[in-house]
């Protein structure tokens, strides 16, 4: 089931650019070699608090994506993504550890982003600027 937005191209453009930032912060701040770390990462190693971040970042991407209108199959992959990142981590010691290795607020927001990206038009989608021929 696909719910059809009725944004225009600058608020879809808009709520890209937010679930952009929080998939960023949550698992991309600071890179270590192959290794990714952001804020979720760090926050998994206090009891409770990493859950409830989270918990608020997932939900975040999952509500941008509804107000974007992404299918409804695609939201529910990054449900799965994050509420299985966010029970890992509750396990003692070795959860955090999973946490900072399992990124799926970054997958979630690529997944969601994408499906914003499918429905903007080509001259508002990011990237390089499209090539047009000449006559």
């Amino acid at each position: 089931m696909h719910l059809r937005s009725a944004r225009s191209p600058e608020q879809l453009a808009r709520i890209r650019d937010s679930v952009a930032i929080v998939g960023r912060l949550s698992d991309s701040l600071v890179r270590f070699g192959p290794l990714r770390l952001g804020v979720d990462g760090v926050l998994s190693w206090i009891s409770g608090l990493g859950e409830a971040y989270s918990t608020i970042a997932g939900g975040f991407i999952i509500i941008q994506g509804l107000r974007a209108g992404v299918p409804l199959h695609i939201l529910a992959i990054c449900a799965l993504l994050m509420a299985s990142r966010t029970t890992i981590s509750a396990i003692p010691l070795a959860g955090p550890v999973a946490a900072d290795l399992f990124t799926a607020h970054r997958w979630s927001a690529k997944l969601v982003m994408r499906a914003i990206d499918a429905q903007l038009p080509a001259w508002a989608r990011p990237g390089p600027a499209p090539v047009y021929a000449t006559a």
